[in-house]
């Protein structure tokens, strides 16, 4: 009786990898762990778009020709399994032995160098082999020893900047792959994306000991830097905490949300706090410690940790109130605080201070993995009510580490999440129970400002009182009027009334006025937003102008050569100089006060600036209109304009003609004005013909990527809306059911009295 092997189909094997590593930004994240693997201090990501290549390259320890055939190219065999420390004591990540697919995924063509104290080998692999009709192993990979270095691998690259970072810190080891015939086309949005997502690869305690960068042909080092730290602490609440083999949860909470000045002692003792807050609200952690069977309620009166040891660190941080309430919660002032929500917001998981995808990951439905926001539907209470106040996804961000030492957590074997055993399920109702103890301190000292406010303030009394009687008057009208017809009515004085409506007209006023500055920003943001590329285009330019005009100066002293440089660099500068005037100008102190101006002049301004701005984009802003004199705030009429105008040039992005114009038209009636808007650019979406008036609303916008993702505000229609509004105007837009090409819209504002 003969004995026959088992073989596998050569495309069966490729299909084993694929299902492990389906997505490109999973591929790319695959292979920048197992830099980290290496025992790598820097792993460096490069894309030349001029030779469509992708270099990923680290300096760790390499591989040897044995690690090579034995290890990497053998499917399934991977020699992290016994051996998962590195010899500088790090937990390795992988263990499948199949990550190598993730080249496969990137590219159909692969070059690498790997060197060792010992030996320079060159592997060569073509992919599309594995398509033919054979087994696995009628599959070849070359494998070569060579004599050359990772820095003249590096030669022919345009980046002067990578070749630096690549001659100070690859001098000896480490291992580089060259990608060719990439499988996706490598776009602005997509580098950005695969960025974000190498961004939160890496949590910041590590970063000093591994560092990510990622070039394009024209990055320089310090932007090519990779890292979670820029702004992203700013917050109101902080929470640590940790669980050790014995099952105890040491939680620490540091409140940072509240700032009471020079009314510190004041309000600690009106307000009723114990002398513990004082300490808590000048930074000393309010520290619980609970064990496990206390957050996981159960008839068992132990449970034991079957987890194993893990930790982390959440932050809430909100990014909105009234202004009301921040007067009321003596909240810190947090309008600069950036949002991170679509780069990095949500909590995710790390595996040896790697990133366990999917949890956390935004505009997916794993980004709230621990269902925050279906917790809060089932208790909406406002902080300061008797109810639960509970936290919603988007306000808490952060981290969980756990290690392969978890044996009870393991991973999926496609890379995508955690395998929801039941100590998975355990895990989250942990986490639920420290944001919980978070929650309970936060309404605990809401409250108590809450009832301190209504205290000392008498507006607020008085307003009570009515709503009170209010309250009393109506449950009597429902028993009846025969048994309350004796009843006398009650009343209450003319002059707390009067105090009370005074206050209201004075918040409604403030809530006015804060709204339309609010839209001028909100314009001016999305104007900005619109044209963020271009904006840093220019200002590498500006900065490398510079940087050659000093060079020319200190190496060549060449000073004809140093004022070409400082000239085209203040050529630059003018053209930041008109960003400024359709953006930041508008929101001028002397633009938000009501009074009646010389509309041709604002106008006339304003689209001079404009021109100067989309010149070089060939497109036109043409205006018609005679001497007008308007009542109205300056900055809402500009705030019009400028989101009209930046809604045509980013229709007539990818539209080609040679005749790109915009007319704007504005005459005067007894009413107000009317201005007339038209382009001659694509025009509206098919999905907005039949009811334009849909552009109207919040939200809705036909702008997407290259990648087919909606990446439009839907804010700027809905801004002019609000606008109009203002001024007791219409707008007309029947004329785009019509017109085949263009967008037009006709907009009449009213006299403000």
């Amino acid at each position: 009786m003969s004995k026959i092997p088992f073989n596998v189909h050569a495309y069966t094997a490729r299909l084993i990898g694929r299902e492990n590593v389906s997505k490109l930004e999973g591929a790319v994240l695959e292979l920048v762990k197992n830099t980290y693997d290496a025992d790598a201090s820097i792993c460096i990501l490069y894309y030349e778009n001029s030779t469509s290549t992708l270099y990923i390259a680290d300096n760790g320890s390499g591989m040897t020709e044995d690690t090579i055939i034995s290890h990497w190219m053998t499917i399934g065999n991977s020699s992290k399994i016994k051996d998962y420390k590195t010899p500088k004591g790090r937990i390795q990540t992988g263990a499948k032995g199949i990550g190598r697919f993730a080249l496969d995924r990137i590219s159909d063509v692969c070059k690498m160098l790997t060197v060792t104290e010992k030996t320079k080998l060159e592997w060569n692999v073509n992919w599309s082999d594995f398509d033919a009709g054979t087994t696995i192993t009628e599959i070849y990979a070359s494998l070569e020893s060579v004599d050359y270095t990772i820095e003249d691998f590096f030669n022919t690259v345009n980046n002067t900047f990578l070749k630096k970072i690549i001659s100070e810190k690859f001098k000896t080891i480490g291992t580089v792959f060259k990608l060719n015939s990439l499988r996706d086309e490598w776009s602005g949005a997509l580098v950005e994306n695969i960025r974000n997502n190498l961004a939160t690869l890496i949590p910041p305690e590590i970063e000093n000991i591994f560092k990510v960068y990622f070039f394009c042909e024209d990055t320089t080092e310090e932007k090519a830097r990779v890292s979670l730290k820029d702004g992203l602490f700013s917050y109101d609440y902080k929470i640590d905490f940790k669980v050790g083999l014995d099952g105890q949860l040491e939680t620490k909470i540091f409140r940072n949300e509240f700032d009471f000045k020079d009314q510190f002692e004041k309000i600690m003792a009106e307000a009723g706090f114990i002398q513990e807050d004082r300490e808590y609200f000048r930074g000393k952690p309010k520290i619980f410690k609970n064990m496990l069977y206390e957050m996981l309620p159960s008839e068992k009166s132990q449970i034991s940790n079957k987890i194993g040891k893990f930790a982390g660190t959440l932050y809430f941080s909100k990014l909105a109130a009234p202004k009301a309430e921040k007067e009321k919660y003596y909240y810190k002032d947090f309008s600069d605080r950036k949002d991170f929500r679509d780069t990095f917001g949500g909590i995710k998981i790390y595996r040896d201070n790697f990133r366990v995808r999917p949890y956390g990951e935004p505009k997916t439905s794993n980004y709230d993995w621990l269902l925050l926001s279906n917790r809060k539907a089932k208790s909406p209470a406002a902080i300061s009510s008797t109810g639960k106040w509970r936290a919603n996804s988007d306000q808490i961000l952060g981290s969980l580490h756990i290690s392969r030492t978890n044996l009870t957590l393991p991973d999926q074997a496609n890379r995508e999440g955690i395998v929801e055993t039941k100590e998975f399920i355990q895990l989250r109702e942990i986490m639920l129970g420290v944001i919980r103890l978070f929650e309970e301190d936060r309404q605990y000292v809401i409250r108590k400002l809450s009832k301190y406010y209504d205290q000392t303030h008498y507006t607020e009394q008085i307003e009570q009182e009515i709503f009170s009687r209010a309250d009393k008057e109506e449950k009597n009208n429902k028993k009846g009027k025969d048994k309350n017809k004796n009843t006398p009515p009650e009343y209450i004085e003319i002059s707390k009334v009067k105090t009370v409506i005074e206050n209201k007209d004075n918040l409604i006023r403030d809530l006015e006025d804060e709204n339309r500055l609010l839209r001028a920003l909100a314009t001016t943001g999305i104007v900005t937003n619109t044209y963020i590329h271009e904006i840093k285009d220019s200002t590498h330019k500006l900065s490398m102008k510079i940087v050659m005009a000093k060079e020319a100066l200190e190496l060549d002293d060449d000073k004809v050569e140093a004022i070409e440089y400082i000239n085209a660099a203040n050529d630059i500068k003018e053209s930041f100089n008109s960003w400024f005037k359709v953006t930041i100008e508008s929101v001028r102190r002397d633009k938000r006060t009501m009074k009646t101006i010389d509309l041709q002049k604002l106008l006339s301004e304003l689209i001079t600036s404009w021109n100067d701005v989309v010149n070089n984009k060939g497109i036109q802003v043409n205006l018609e209109m005679n001497e007008i004199y308007f009542k109205c705030f300056p900055f809402e009429i500009e705030s019009l304009i400028n989101n009209l105008i930046t809604n045509s040039i980013t229709a007539f992005e990818g539209f080609r003609s040679e005749n790109k114009e915009i007319l704007i038209k504005v005459i005067q009636n007894n009413l107000g004005i009317v201005i007339e808007y038209q382009d001659n650019g694509l025009g509206l979406s098919p999905a907005y013909k039949n009811n334009p008036e849909r552009i109207l609303e919040p939200f809705e916008s036909a702008k997407r990527n290259e990648m087919d993702e909606l990446i439009g505000t839907g804010m700027g229609m809905w801004v002019i809306d609000k606008t109009v509004s203002e001024y007791n105007g219409t707008i007309d837009l029947s004329q785009n059911k019509v017109s085949d090409k263009g967008f037009y819209i006709k907009i009449t504002l009213k006299i403000k009295k």
